[in-house]
């Protein structure tokens, strides 16, 4: 597996940002310039979300509808610093995703979610 995401606008080259989930729900993100892996719900997204997090990025988003198959990895890379695993709020009831904007603006410099840029 290559390292060589795309790096997250107003980012540095070692701010590597991907999103993993149905190919509907994060196909998106790819205009905001993050590597974007459509995977189905299912044993292979933990297998995926563990190849691309032992690759060096930074930040990996994964869509709501995998946290069930991923609760080992996220288990596993709770300790550590990078990568952070972030889940993208998926309900119908969205709260959560202008608080999760704001923290990723903060943290990464960007606004993946298209509200500007990051102050």
């Amino acid at each position: 597996m290559s390292s060589d995401f795309p790096v997250a606008k107003g980012g540095s080259p070692g701010t590597q940002v991907v999103v993993v989930g149905r190919a509907e729900v994060v196909s998106p993100f790819r205009a905001a310039g993050l590597a974007v892996f459509p995977v189905e719900p299912g044993p292979e997204a933990a297998a995926r979300v563990e190849e691309l997090a032992g690759s060096g990025l930074t930040v990996l988003f994964y869509t709501e509808d995998l946290y069930p198959y991923l609760t080992g990895v996220l288990g596993r890379y709770s300790r550590t610093a990078t990568p952070c695993l972030v889940m993208l709020p998926m309900g119908a009831e969205r709260h959560g995703l202008t608080r999760l904007s704001e923290l990723v603006k903060r943290s990464v410099g960007a606004d993946v979610f298209g509200q500007g840029p990051a102050e």
